[in-house]
């Protein structure tokens, strides 16, 4: 009932339209979505340095933890901009699977993913935002990644210590970094799951860290950071748009 009445006022406040074209019935339709060029990932995205296959360099590794950031398109780009605040704000949930379809064709610019050595673990929400939302986004697309690779996902591995003020609303690039310093740790519930079957289930794993927006980085570094020292062999952001 709850559901049916969130989706009336959605379809009465803002009608389906594709946001590119106006067809109706869609915020994105499948000729609009298909148009959006993916980036190349060709420069580290940090400093700019020539670097290939969404690499991140080895002087930038060592302050943002992360070995690749795959990005879809700029955050610049009007179309994504509305897209994903209409997906994150007007709780439009059917919003997952055209994004993630932008992010799978970002992460298949690499020829391979081995299933076998990969986990697919979107950024938690606060329980406090997830109550206010009602779904976590990243989670959402995670779930798309990890079908359509056919890769574990884990939901419960990392965990937020305290609520902090959005990153979206922080413009200094200091203060971000302090405001989500320290911010992850591993969950109870994984750890447990550690335990119950008598091993650690991050050691020497490829994570595909997944979100929807990369500014900084500093959310996804400080993920990364903690997932490294759970055993993680290397840690890949995965976002739609980067800012």
């Amino acid at each position: 009932m709850f559901k049916t009445l969130i989706k009336f006022i959605l379809d009465l406040f803002f009608p389906k339209k594709c946001l590119s074209c106006g067809k109706d019935g869609v915020y994105i339709c499948k000729n609009c979505l298909d148009k959006i060029e993916i980036a190349q990932n060709n420069k580290c995205p940090f400093c700019d340095r020539p670097i290939p296959n969404s690499l991140i360099c080895q002087n930038c590794q060592k302050f943002h933890h992360l070995n690749r950031l795959f990005w879809a398109v700029p955050y610049y780009n009007p179309l994504i901009k509305e897209l994903i605040r209409i997906f994150k704000y007007h709780y439009v949930r059917e919003l997952a699977k055209p994004l993630s379809k932008l992010l799978i064709k970002s992460l298949g610019t690499i020829s391979t993913i081995s299933t076998n050595s990969t986990i697919v673990i979107p950024i938690p929400l606060h329980k406090r935002k997830l109550r206010e939302r009602g779904f976590n986004q990243a989670e959402l697309l995670a779930k798309e990644i990890a079908e359509y690779f056919s890769a574990p996902m884990e939901n419960n591995v990392l965990k937020r210590t305290r609520f902090a003020t959005p990153q979206a609303k922080i413009k200094n690039y200091k203060i971000r970094r302090e405001n989500i310093k320290d911010i992850f740790e591993i969950s109870p519930e994984f750890i447990k799951k550690c335990v119950s079957e008598n091993q650690n289930l991050l050691k020497d794993k490829i994570i595909i860290l997944v979100d929807d927006v990369s500014t900084t980085g500093a959310t996804l570094s400080e993920a990364a950071k903690v997932l490294k020292r759970g055993g993680a062999k290397e840690v890949w952001g995965l976002v739609i748009a980067k800012g």
